[in-house]
């Protein structure tokens, strides 16, 4: 196993053992179904033939134009497991499942199986195998992982199989139950434009015995999120 371990296993220290799960986050509802616009933070917020300009869906001035970019866009699916919670597949599109209160998000993809681990305190911690499925389900989405190793080695940390993601990689010093100084970073692994694969991220340390790190992802693709793809950007993550 590489001296890897579940954080519960630090040395009988407690503060490890806490993941915050914290209150459920609350989304709220931005746009009007009186105008006929609607507030976006990208073209994923957007209906087909719309696009996001100054913060309102618009047409985006190619083909026939869509006479109303308030409707938000509709995503595909299968079956529920496609679409967020709160939403249904009906006639092959996400839509809201008729419970109170109705999501305004069926058209975002769900989100992976390890959120919501989108700050330190709320951290997945790796398990000695590969962490795989991750995904950045929206704009701004990052992943805190956090690890222990029992023993001294020589470690890398390191994203791959990208889909459509380009991930920024960052390892922290474990210091009083949160993050301490950054140790160390990376972007790409290799700079040839036309493989996908070079924007993956690795980091290599030397780590000593009852050590612990905090590991945070990030997105540098914002274009990988589109109405036009019904993946989310998407990476595995492994140490070893």
């Amino acid at each position: 196993m590489f001296g890897l371990a579940l954080l519960s296993a630090a040395c009988g220290d407690t503060t490890l053992l806490e993941r915050d799960t914290g209150p459920a986050s609350v989304e709220a509802v931005t746009e009007s179904s009186l105008t006929t616009y609607r507030y976006c933070g990208s073209e994923l917020d957007c209906a087909d033939a719309c696009m996001c300009s100054a913060n309102q869906c618009v047409p985006d001035g190619f083909g026939p134009p869509n006479p109303d970019c308030g409707a938000p866009p509709r995503r595909e699916c299968d079956t529920g497991a496609d679409c967020r919670g709160s939403c249904i597949c009906s006639a092959g599109f996400c839509a809201p499942d008729g419970f109170s209160p109705p999501s305004p998000y069926c058209h975002l993809p769900p989100p992976d199986a390890y959120e919501d681990n989108d700050t330190a305190a709320q951290f997945t911690a790796y398990p000695g195998s590969p962490l795989t499925g991750l995904n950045f389900h929206e704009l701004g989405d990052v992943d805190w992982i956090a690890v222990y190793f029992g023993g001294a080695m020589t470690a890398k940390f390191e994203t791959y199989n990208l889909n459509g993601a380009d991930t920024f990689l960052e390892v922290y010093a474990y210091a009083n139950g949160a993050p301490g100084a950054l140790v160390a970073s990376n972007n790409d692994i290799c700079s040839v434009w036309y493989d996908w694969s070079c924007k993956a991220s690795r980091v290599t340390l030397s780590v000593p015995a009852n050590s612990a790190y905090y590991v945070r992802i990030s997105n540098l693709n914002s274009s990988g999120h589109n109405v036009y793809n019904q993946d989310p950007p998407g990476y595995d993550f492994r140490i070893y």
